[in-house]
């Protein structure tokens, strides 16, 4: 084949609209590992959520997680972290007070949320999705559940400061339009601190370490495997897939990818709810 590696997000791309993975999907998945290629998921989600999507579809290549982070090996031992610095975390706290966005952050496979509101409250859930069309086990859903966890501070300030938690992963959601833009361009000026992006065309946005984003992370991983980077293809659907989508060889946009993202690929598939991902893939192999 003329692609080693395959890079899939999961959100909008490998799930489709039922947070299920389609037959057709994992068939297509199977065909390129056995034809000898890779197949690296590259999510947002956390390193549980990823490895937990990893074992279902029974893949052993390594992971990316939380929008480029993490880099994890199929078992789950920790390739490479980057995380926020102090200071920056902090920034994002005050940032949220200052205009009145509501900001949670990620320590490991924990929440830390300042309130339990409609945007955490059913976060384990949302992170270890059943999975049940798609060959997950009941038993092991629950096991990956256990491991995650959602903790109330009530003065994130105060919690950071003192505990000094290893923070790689930043979400916040508008409350007021006029403030949340504004918000937005603040974060997005401070290039030494964060890397700004959006996985719900900008009804939220998902904050990562500066210079960290999927793309990067890729090339990180592509390199120590010995794999160019024109060897690789990616398929993503939203705008913290951009930079994947230019950097690899083969950049494919979902059909329901916002067409901004669609013009930063080399070729558009059907939607997620289309077979998308199935169809790309036989692409790729046919050649």
């Amino acid at each position: 084949m003329e692609y080693k590696l395959l890079a899939l997000d999961l959100d909008g791309t490998v799930f489709n609209s039922r947070k299920e993975i389609d037959q057709e999907t994992i068939q297509a998945i199977y065909e390129f590992k056995e034809r000898g290629g890779k197949v690296v998921i590259c999510s947002g989600r956390s390193p549980l959520s990823t490895k937990w999507v990893s074992e279902t579809l029974r893949l052993d290549d390594p992971i990316i997680a939380y929008n480029g982070a993490v880099i994890q090996e199929a078992n789950g031992q920790v390739l490479t972290q980057a995380a926020f610095s102090q200071k920056g975390i902090q920034t994002f706290i005050e940032a949220c007070a200052t205009f009145n966005v509501y900001g949670h952050l990620y320590e490991g496979n924990t929440l830390l949320v300042p309130e339990r509101n409609r945007w955490n409250e059913n976060w384990i859930e949302n992170n270890i999705p059943a999975l049940s069309l798609s060959g997950g086990n009941k038993e092991s859903c629950e096991r990956f559940r256990r491991n995650c966890n959602v903790q109330q501070i009530d003065d994130l300030v105060e919690y950071t400061d003192k505990n000094t938690p290893t923070i790689l992963k930043f979400a916040a959601f508008r409350k007021e339009e006029d403030n949340f833009q504004e918000f937005t361009r603040y974060l997005s000026g401070m290039k030494n601190e964060f890397e700004v992006s959006s996985s719900l065309n900008y009804s939220n946005l998902e904050i990562s370490p500066s210079k960290t984003t999927k793309g990067t992370s890729l090339n990180m991983l592509i390199d120590s495997l010995g794999i160019h980077m024109s060897e690789v293809a990616a398929i993503g659907d939203n705008f913290n897939d951009i930079d994947m989508l230019r950097l690899a060889g083969l950049g494919i946009a979902m059909g329901n990818a916002p067409s901004n993202v669609k013009a930063e690929a080399n070729m558009v598939t059907a939607t997620n709810d289309e077979l998308g991902v199935a169809k790309a893939i036989s692409s790729i192999i046919k050649g």
